[in-house]
């Protein structure tokens, strides 16, 4: 019930027309960019890009790129931080209503995991600190779509709990797998018919965990700082 979501990030190349990664390279590897409307972000750990103004939504082809380029390596200010912008996502559009929209997010703490659930998502959720749903899950416990239904989803339409139960079990397992320290999704999008979108994601992977999910990870691409 997942949804593969291409995208495709754009860096500093695309101002070298010596380098690889042209616009026109970058369009024969990926032609979806030109069947279809795209959003377009900055890609460097920037909290909050939709109430900054960084967020391109339904754009075609040709006002992506111009929104890209007319940006890239400029200077932005964000709330007190100011820096370059040098990487951007773009990535297809996906049609949705806002009550499609969700919030999770779940963190590690010394002797738990926690997830923080909200039945609302998006730029407008507010402080999902002190209104988000939770499941602890204590150290070496293990997640149940029980637990996730109960605890959770209260507020969840009776028609998508069951697969979002079985979406927020399989993603803990694969935070848990892979040595997370934090995943936040948000929005998280659940689809009329069912299939889970997760539209913009923040994580930290746990780097002393290296030993043991290196040859996981592979090529780990970092993105930049911001400021």
């Amino acid at each position: 019930h997942t949804y593969a979501n291409p995208g495709v990030l754009i860096t500093p190349e695309v101002l070298d027309k010596t380098t690889g990664q042209t616009w026109d390279a970058l369009v024969d590897a990926n032609p979806w960019l030109k069947q279809q409307k795209l959003v377009a972000k900055p890609d460097q750990l920037i909290k909050r890009r939709g109430k900054a103004g960084l967020i391109a939504v339904n754009k075609s082809y040709s006002e992506a790129k111009d929104w890209v380029m007319e940006r890239m390596c400029k200077e932005q200010k964000v709330e007190t931080v100011t820096g370059q912008l040098t990487h951007f996502l773009v990535e297809p559009l996906v049609p949705h209503q806002q009550d499609e929209e969700f919030y999770i997010c779940l963190h590690s703490l010394r002797y738990y995991d926690e997830v923080l659930f909200y039945h609302e998502g998006g730029v407008d959720v507010g402080d999902v600190d002190a209104k988000a749903e939770r499941l602890q899950l204590p150290t070496g416990t293990a997640i149940s779509m029980a637990a996730v239904t109960e605890k959770l989803l209260g507020k969840v339409p009776a028609a998508k709990k069951e697969n979002l139960a079985s979406f927020i079990v399989s993603l803990y397992k694969f935070y848990q797998d892979l040595h997370f320290a934090y995943l936040e999704i948000n929005p998280l999008v659940m689809l009329a018919d069912n299939t889970v979108v997760p539209l913009d994601m923040a994580a930290k992977l746990d780097e002393t965990a290296s030993f043991l999910c290196a040859q996981k990870w592979g090529e780990v691409d970092w993105p930049p700082p911001f400021g």
